[in-house]
Order: structure tokens, then sequence, then C-alpha cells
């Protein structure tokens, strides 16, 4: 029983890191475009890995495309925190 709570603090801590990496580069998205200091180019590597999946997923059925904001960036927050929220029941 103790491994599997180590296990899902793991995970909660794991999946707060990357909500709050998600975040910053939200936040910094507004000062930086593709380019912009390390930090910006290291949390947009960091965050990129949970964004491409969902991002080749809406693109195979056609969602979102030509709208103004990144709906594959929204989604993969909202999957994030969703599972960091269901994390703690099991």
């Amino acid at each position: 029983m103790a491994v599997l709570y180590v296990f899902c603090k793991a995970i909660s801590i794991l999946l707060s890191l990357v909500s709050s990496c998600m975040f910053l580069r939200f936040i910094l998205s507004f000062f930086y475009m593709d380019e912009g200091p390390r930090f910006y180019v290291f949390i947009c590597a960091i965050t990129e890995v949970f964004i491409v999946p969902i991002r080749a997923l809406l693109q195979r059925f056609g969602i979102g495309e030509g709208l103004p904001i990144d709906i594959a960036f929204s989604l993969t927050y909202l999957l994030l925190v969703m599972a960091q929220a269901f994390l703690p029941v099991l």
C-alpha cells in the first residue's frame, strides 16, 4: 500500500510541475514568440512533449483548424489538471 501511495504522490508532483510549466508558458507567450531566452525555450521544450500528441489527435479530426487560439494547449492543460484532481482518488 505504501508503494502505491509513493507512486501516486510522484505522479501528482510530476503533473503539478508540468501544469505549472504550461501556465508559465502561457504567461510568457505574451512577451516572447517562437524564440526567446533559454528559460522560455526550455519551458516550451518540456511542455511540447505533452501538447504534440493532443495536437496530432485534434488535427486528425480537423478540430481547431483556423482558430486564433491553440486548442491543443488548452485541452492538454485541462487534461493535466483533471488527471491531477482525480489521482488522489486512486
